[in-house]
């Protein structure tokens, strides 16, 4: 009984963790922190050593917010010029 009990407790406590989430992609978006955070982890942290489905369902949501940010740093680096190179001085 003495030799089960810490077995017991062992399996109960590995038993009751939570698998980590991964934020979705608009909190990435809205919270370049975390976005820096969570690129860590998955490139060469927590994340980067799962098995490719494991990581896909970790990551995925990593890769679209780091796309949608460059995008819109893109788009607005285009605006921009655009703008002021219309605008008379």
């Amino acid at each position: 009984m003495r030799k089960a009990l810490p077995i017991f407790s062992l399996l109960l406590i590995c038993g009751c963790q939570q698998e980590a989430t991964a934020p979705t992609a608009q909190e990435l978006i809205d919270n370049r922190p975390l976005l820096t955070e969570w690129q860590k982890k998955c490139d060469t942290g927590d994340y980067s050593h799962l098995p490719a489905d494991q990581k896909e369902r970790m990551c995925s949501t990593t890769h679209n917010a780091t796309i949608a940010v460059t995008q819109a740093a893109a788009g607005k680096k285009e605006s921009d010029f655009f703008k002021a190179n219309t605008i008379r001085k």
